[in-house]
C-alpha cells in the first residue's frame, strides 16, 4: 500500500518499514491487515525462551501458525503427536501381554485345583486301603502304619513344591531363583527315601508289597519303586526337542547303565527267591521209617534259620534300589540346564498323578 507523495519500494512494502508505520497508523484499524515483522517474531521467540520453551504462549496471543517466509511452525506439533500415538501403542501392547499373562495364570490355576483333586481323592483312597489292609494279617506293624501316613504327607508337601514351581515357570523368573526351587524340591525327595529307608527296616514286605502306592502305581512297580529307566524314558519324550547333542549323549549313557543295574538287581531277587524256595523245600520233615521227630525238629530249624539269613537280604535289594532311584534324578538334574530340570521335574509329578487318577476312576467305576 503506496503513501501519498511517498516513493516505497518492494522491501519498503514488503517489511513495513517503521517509518511507514508511523506515518499512517491512525489508517491500520480501518484496513483489517494484520501485519508481521521480523522483529515482532524476535521478540515473541525471545520471550518464549525465557518462560521454558511454551510456544502455547505465541498461539494464544496472535495463532501464528506460518511465517513471512512460508516455512511451517507446526513441526514440534507433529513430532508431540508422533509421540503420543507411540505411547498410546505401547500401553496397549502391554495391556495385551498383562492380559495374556492373567488368561495363563487363570489356566494354571485351573489345572492346579483340579490335580489338587485328583491327589485328594488317591490319597483318600490309598489310606482307605491302608486301613482295610491292617486287619488281614497279623504282619502289620505301627511302623507301617506311620509311614502311610508320613508318605501321604510328604505327598501333599511334594504337590505343593510342583505348584510353585509350575507359577515360576509360567512367570519366567530367572534361573538363580528358580534353581532354589528345583533344589528344594530334590531335597523333598531325598526325605522321601529317607522315610523308605526306615520303613524297609521296620516292615521290608509293606515296602515291597506297594501298599501304600495307588493301584495304578503298583502296577508299573519295581522293587518298591518305579524303574528308573522307564522313568527316564518318560523326562527324555518331554524334553528331548530342547536337548543339545551332548545332553543326549548323556542320557542315552545313563539310560544304558540303568538299564544293566536293574538287570543285574532283577537277576539278583530272582535267585534269592529261588535259593529261598530250596531252602524253604528242604525243611520239609523226613518220611520213613528211620527218620525220628527229633531229626526233623532239627532239621527244620536248621533250614528255618538259613531262611532267615536269607532273606534279610530283601531289605539290601531294596535298598540297591532305592539309591538308584535316588541317583538317578540327581544324574538328570546335572545334565540339564535349570529350566530343564524344572520341567522333567514337572514331567514326572504330572505322570504318577495320572497314575493316581487312574486308580481312582478305575476304584470307584461301576460294577453292575
Amino acid at each position: 500500500m503506496a503513501l501519498p507523495g511517498v516513493a516505497t519500494t518492494a522491501d519498503d512494502a514488503r517489511f513495513c518499514m517503521p517509518w511507514a508505520a508511523a506515518a499512517h497508523f491512525e489508517n491500520w484499524g480501518d484496513s483489517g491487515i494484520v501485519v508481521t515483522s521480523p522483529l515482532a517474531e524476535t521478540a515473541s521467540t525471545d520471550v518464549d525462551d525465557v518462560s521454558g520453551g511454551n510456544h502455547n504462549d505465541a498461539q494464544m496471543g496472535g495463532a501464528i501458525t506460518q511465517s513471512v517466509d512460508g516455512h511451517d511452525n507446526s513441526l514440534p506439533v507433529c513430532k508431540a503427536q508422533r509421540r503420543l500415538a507411540q505411547n498410546r501403542e505401547a500401553a496397549r501392547k502391554s495391556r495385551m501381554r498383562k492380559k495374556a499373562y492373567i488368561v495363563e495364570l487363570e489356566n494354571s490355576r485351573s489345572k492346579l485345583a483340579h490335580l489338587e483333586q485328583e491327589l485328594q481323592r488317591a490319597r483318600q483312597q490309598g489310606m482307605f486301603i491302608a486301613s482295610g489292609r491292617s486287619g488281614d494279617h497279623g504282619g502289620s506293624t505301627g511302623g507301617s502304619l506311620a509311614f502311610d501316613l508320613e508318605y501321604a504327607r510328604w505327598l501333599d508337601e511334594h504337590q505343593h513344591h510342583m505348584n510353585d514351581l509350575r507359577v515360576a515357570l509360567s512367570a519366567q523368573i530367572g534361573d538363580d531363583d528358580l534353581g532354589v526351587l528345583v533344589d528344594g524340591v530334590m531335597l523333598h525327595y531325598d526325605e522321601m527315601f529317607r522315610l523308605k529307608g526306615v520303613a524297609t527296616r521296620t516292615d521290608v514286605f509293606h515296602v515291597l508289597s506297594g501298599m501304600w502306592m495307588s493301584p495304578a502305581e503298583r502296577f508299573f512297580m519295581w522293587l518298591g519303586g518305579f524303574r528308573s529307566s522307564e522313568l527316564l524314558k518318560v523326562v527324555a519324550r518331554q524334553v528331548e526337542p530342547q536337548l543339545t547333542e551332548q545332553q543326549l549323549v548323556g542320557i542315552c549313557s545313563l539310560q544304558q547303565s540303568l538299564q544293566q543295574a536293574e538287570d543285574a538287581l532283577s537277576q539278583g531277587m530272582e535267585a534269592l527267591q529261588q535259593a529261598l524256595g530250596d531252602t524253604l523245600a528242604a525243611a520239609a520233615p523226613a518220611l520213613g521209617p528211620s527218620a525220628s521227630a527229633a531229626d526233623s525238629v532239627t532239621n527244620y530249624m536248621g533250614q528255618m534259620a538259613v531262611a532267615m539269613s536269607k532273606l534279610a537280604t530283601v531289605e539290601n535289594f531294596l535298598r540297591q534300589a532305592d539309591l538308584l532311584r535316588q541317583q538317578t534324578l540327581k544324574q538328570v538334574h546335572r545334565i540339564l540346564t535349570t529350566r530343564q530340570a524344572a520341567r522333567a521335574l514337572l514331567v514326572v509329578s504330572d505322570y504318577f498323578s495320572r497314575l493316581r487318577a487312574l486308580s481312582s476312576l478305575w476304584l470307584t467305576r461301576p460294577t453292575d
